[in-house]
This record gives C-alpha cells, sequence and structure tokens, in this order.
C-alpha cells in the first residue's frame, strides 16, 4: 500500500522540512543593522556571520531529522501500528521545532531590542514545522482509513 494518498503526504511534509534549510525563518531590522536568522545561525545582511550572538538549538539538524521522519515513515506501509507511531514521533518533534524556533525567535528580539525598535519579517521557513504537522495530521487520517477498510475486510471473510 505504499502508493496510497498518506505516502503522497508524508513525501511532501519531507519535502517542506528539506526546502526549510534554505529559506531564512525571520529578518531582524533595527536602523540600519539587518539580521537574518537562518537553520544554520545568525548572519548580518551583508552574508557575514553574527559571532556575538547565535542560536542554542542546531536547526539544520532539526529540520534534516524533521525530512527524514516522514520518508521512514513511508516505509513501514506493511505495519501500520508501527506507521502510526512514527507519525505520531513527528508531531512531537514538528511541536518540539516549532517551539524552539519562538524561542529564539524571542530570544532574537530582546537581543536586537537593546539598539532600538525592531522590524521583523517572518520567512517561508518559519512556517515549515506547522506545514510538516498538518501534513502528517493528514497522513494519519489516511493510514487509519487503511486499518479500518482492512478491519473490514477480514471480517467479510
Amino acid at each position: 500500500m505504499i502508493q496510497r494518498k498518506q505516502t503522497l503526504f508524508l513525501a511532501i511534509a519531507a519535502v517542506v522540512a528539506a526546502l526549510a534549510n534554505l529559506f531564512p525563518f525571520a529578518t531582524y531590522t533595527v536602523g540600519d543593522l539587518e539580521v537574518v536568522f537562518r537553520s544554520t545561525g545568525l548572519f548580518r545582511g551583508d552574508g557575514a556571520v553574527l559571532e556575538e550572538a547565535s542560536p542554542k538549538v542546531p536547526f539544520a539538524a532539526v529540520l534534516g531529522l524533521l525530512a527524514v521522519l516522514p520518508l521512514i515513515t513511508i516505509f513501514f506501509y506493511k505495519d501500520r501500528a508501527r506507521q502510526l507511531r512514527f507519525v505520531r514521533f513527528t508531531y512531537l518533534f514538528a511541536l518540539g521545532a516549532l517551539a524552539f524556533a519562538v524561542i529564539t525567535d524571542r530570544s532574537i528580539q530582546v537581543y536586537m531590542a537593546g539598539r532600538g525598535a525592531v522590524e521583523v519579517s517572518y520567512g517561508v521557513a518559519f512556517a515549515a514545522p506547522v506545514l510538516v504537522l498538518v501534513l502528517a495530521f493528514l497522513a494519519e487520517r489516511g493510514i487509519r482509513q487503511d486499518e479500518a477498510l482492512i478491519r473490514s475486510m477480514d471480517r467479510l471473510r
């Protein structure tokens, strides 16, 4: 049953999480200073690494693992109970990644607020954990529907 709709949802979730490494989480502007928060760290507007501040969570590794989890889940199509457990673990991991991103965002804003009013523009990568969460939910619904179908077929035999 690898050709089911939950496979598509899980594959899209993996691609979204992997592509989040290419886009910035947020861009902060204070006066003439621009700081970009990417999965690999904090950078000035010109691309130089911001030495005095760095995120405590390695977001590139977190997003990489968030991309690998749905891919692994796809190949458990013969064991739907295990597949459901992996989807739930993906939920927890996506929620953790979102929480770490929000906490890091707030700490960067507090750090930058010492220099003046901070203008923040959020990037596409900030929404990636939420989108992975939604796609994992849709995949779980598909897995549950398959399980219900198999059980109903077993009752007919």
